[in-house]
């Protein structure tokens, strides 16, 4: 999937119910200038991340705007108290029409060797159809920010394998044409109305050591090793949703408690 995004700015903070937010990055102050009394030195998109990182959406969109991540939408994205999986609030992000839609968060900087990515999901309704994967997560990568990122790795929902049902699916762009889509042998169907967990581990290589490992709701989906992952400086991890010429064209989603760690997360709790 071509996405070709370049860098559209820091996020703002969007419209909540309780007012707009108002980001303090780390290093400043609340009125903007320097906690030392010297040069505001706020975070840089290249700085490594330090793992573990999260945010719940309780400050809005400032878990990203104090890292430099920043957000973005061809329609909205909120934060709404009446879906949440921890804490209060969730984001929101919603698909209206168009042909290539998307509304997404972006966490970036120096990503490490290997971590594990992880997500809450709620899709209170799937979509009929999508001539394209129904892509959640979307990995780019390069030398640094200040140009076009070629494509890594791609988190999607497939039809499954009974008439309604959607699974996750993991593209690997760098893979041989026609090896790199990788799904469950049991095709595990993502739960429609009700949370759920997606987490990739993902070590990245520049030879054939790279491994990646996809999990739903703490169940291993399948793992695939020996693979050249990517012999990227600067990455990007865009976590929301993007549709292209889906039925029905107008649709929400909504994600909570986005995280980068360096261990599983502990197994969900069955609701």
């Amino acid at each position: 999937m071509a996405l070709a995004l370049a860098l559209l700015g820091a996020c703002t903070s969007k419209k909540m119910s309780a007012g707009n937010w108002q980001c303090q990055v780390e290093g400043e102050t609340s009125d903007g200038g320097a906690s030392d009394g010297g040069a505001s030195q706020g975070p840089q998109p290249t700085d490594p991340v330090t793992v573990p990182w999260s945010t719940s959406f309780e400050d809005g969109f400032c878990g990203y705007e104090k890292v430099a991540g920043f957000c973005y939408g061809d329609s909205r994205y909120v934060v709404v108290t009446d879906h949440h999986h921890g804490g209060h609030v969730a984001a929101e992000f919603k698909v209206i029409g168009g042909a290539q839609n998307q509304t997404r968060c972006v966490r970036q900087g120096v990503f490490p060797e290997s971590a594990y990515y992880g997500a809450w999901y709620l899709i209170p309704e799937a979509l009929t159809e999508a001539p394209s994967p129904w892509n959640l997560w979307h990995f780019t990568g390069g030398d640094g920010p200040n140009q076009v990122l070629p494509g890594l790795w791609d988190v999607s929902l497939v039809k499954g394998a009974q008439a309604g049902d959607w699974e996750l699916v993991v593209k690997d762009p760098l893979a041989p044409a026609n090896e790199g889509t990788y799904r469950s042998a049991d095709h595990k169907r993502i739960p429609i109305g009700s949370w759920f967990h997606i987490e990739l581990f993902l070590k990245r290589a520049t030879d054939a050591s790279g491994k990646i490992a996809l999990y739903q709701d703490g169940v291993l989906l399948f793992e695939q090793a020996n693979l050249k992952s990517d012999a990227s400086k600067f990455t990007q991890w865009y976590v929301g949703d993007w549709a292209e010429s889906a039925t029905p064209a107008n649709s929400s989603l909504y994600v909570d408690d986005v995280s980068i760690s360096a261990t599983l997360a502990p197994t969900p709790a069955t609701p």
